[in-house]
């Protein structure tokens, strides 16, 4: 489902018109691509301490710009500490890691450290920040598709979701999450969700909690040449569903997580729904429930987490639907997923990515409720209009992009908000190719891209700027020889 939230207080077009706006009134500086992705130091750590000392002990770190974020928590992202003893050759490396650690938070629009010696074999670290603007109230426009691609063939605004969102991140300047979101329109929903990132001394565990309310007047059933099939009642609520979940979360290192999470749905739909289908729920069920366990392994040695140029990734996950704690418990599944994602800098402005993502599930007999394969978020390129139903797929995806423009900061002077009147953005060019296969058990028969090789290619750009944003732009080809102009909001691989 494509999300697409109507933030006042950050006006996209007005950031995009602005980063290309070369006027007198706006002052910019152009900045190294490694500026901002943590690859390069800061002003004075290229040159002190002197090369001749083998190693320096730190003094200090005076931490600089931090009105809201307590300061054990940038503490917690660096590789160094007071009075802890760094070899000189391993000094460049441990401030680009720990600056790209703080900007991987998400806290922070701009992160520089910078050294200064302090005494023979000290020294002192100065870490500069500019917070974000971490709360955000907002009403939420929502359309209910897949990804945007989907909703624009239509345009179809009774197709779209409106309501209050509040969330506010950094919360007590502890990096917590709270959220609340009242949502009315296509799908009517209501919820909370607050998130604890160090419940311990150590710094090293986090827990959550989240509860969630629901109702639909429209529900897709099931799929027919790759395409989902609606039913509507325009005269009630055919489809309702209360989730509620709890996390626990282990902090291995700085680039190591374990997740294991905790959730409990319940969903109830309309038995004019088995009219169309057999097999929504199980069978002509008009009712679900399910305990859900969820265990997630995360080591992410990239530079960037929104947009990664070097580095790698790989993740785990094990996902036990049906615990058989709950008399009316019929759900039975088991899904197993692996990811990996490595990014390599080929040249000055050339750059080469590659990822693999695995999913496999013993479970041949699925509820369309809860079977997901290729086009639910993960997809191959071209395929975009399309879903493929099974219970296991594997998407290969291969990528080149050349940087047409460097990270740049720019400053707008007649903006009077600190966290909006200073940004960065850049601009890349890419040619991709993407690889996958579906294996279906169920639903083949009148899906025909599931038990098939699905390839395609194409070329295009990506959109780079502060709070996040990935505009990616994409003109994409095939096996059926369909081609097309696609948009998405995140980064390609």
């Amino acid at each position: 489902m494509f999300l697409l939230r109507v933030l006042f207080t950050t006006p996209l077009y007005f950031i995009f018109f602005c980063s290309f706006l070369q006027t007198g009134e706006l002052c910019s500086q152009t900045a190294d691509s490694t500026l901002l992705y943590g690859e390069k130091l800061g002003t004075d750590s290229e040159h002190s301490p002197p090369l001749n000392y083998k190693y320096v002990i730190v003094n200090n770190i005076l931490i600089l710009g931090n009105k809201v974020t307590k300061r054990h928590i940038i503490l917690r992202e660096l590789l160094f500490q007071p009075e802890d003893s760094i070899q000189v050759l391993d000094l460049k490396n441990k401030i680009k890691t720990s600056r790209e650690n703080l900007l991987n938070t998400s806290l922070f629009n701009f992160v520089t450290i910078d050294t200064v010696s302090y005494a023979p074999f000290k020294i002192n670290f100065i870490i500069t920040v500019a917070e974000r603007w971490y709360t955000w109230p907002a009403p939420i426009f929502e359309v209910q598709e897949r990804n945007f691609n989907i909703w624009w063939q239509t345009k179809n605004l009774e197709r779209a979701n409106y309501g209050f969102y509040l969330n506010r991140t950094n919360f007590r300047g502890r990096k917590e999450d709270l959220s609340f979101y009242f949502q009315f329109g296509y799908t009517e929903k209501y919820g909370l969700t607050y998130k604890i990132p160090y419940i311990a001394k150590s710094n090293t565990s986090g827990a959550g909690i989240s509860f969630s309310y629901s109702r639909n007047r429209e529900v897709a059933y099931m799929s027919f040449d790759n395409h989902q099939l609606f039913f509507k009642d325009p005269n009630q609520k055919i489809r309702q569903e209360f989730t509620s979940k709890m996390h626990y979360n282990y902090r291995a290192g700085a680039r190591t997580n374990h997740l294991i999470e905790a959730k409990y749905v319940q969903a109830k739909i309309n038995d004019t729904i088995n009219d169309y289908t057999i097999n929504y729920f199980y069978k002509n069920d008009t009712e679900i429930k399910f305990l859900l366990l969820d265990y997630f392994l995360r080591f992410d040695q990239r530079n960037s987490r929104i947009f990664p140029l070097k580095g790698y990734y790989l993740e785990f996950e094990a996902t036990k639907i049906g615990l058989g704690l709950l008399t009316s418990e019929k759900t039975n599944a088991l899904n197993l997923l692996i990811s990996a994602k490595e990014y390599i800098r080929i040249s000055n402005r050339l750059y080469q990515s590659g990822g693999l993502r695995v999913k496999y599930s013993p479970t041949k007999n699925q509820p369309y409720y809860i079977q997901r394969g290729l086009g639910w978020g993960e997809y191959v390129r071209g395929y975009e209009y399309y879903v493929i139903d099974g219970q296991s797929y594997g998407v290969a995806k291969l990528g080149l992009k050349y940087e047409i423009i460097k990270p740049k900061i720019k400053k707008v002077p007649f903006i009077p908000f600190e966290k909006f009147n200073t940004f960065h953005f850049s601009l890349y060019a890419g040619i991709f190719g993407d690889v996958g296969y579906v294996q279906d058990y169920q639903y083949s028969l009148v899906n025909p891209l599931a038990n098939s090789l699905l390839y395609g290619y194409g070329a295009g750009l990506e959109y780079v700027t502060y709070y996040d944003i990935v505009i990616r732009c994409e003109y994409s080809f095939n096996k059926r020889l369909e081609h097309g102009f696609f948009v998405s909001f995140s980064a390609g691989i």
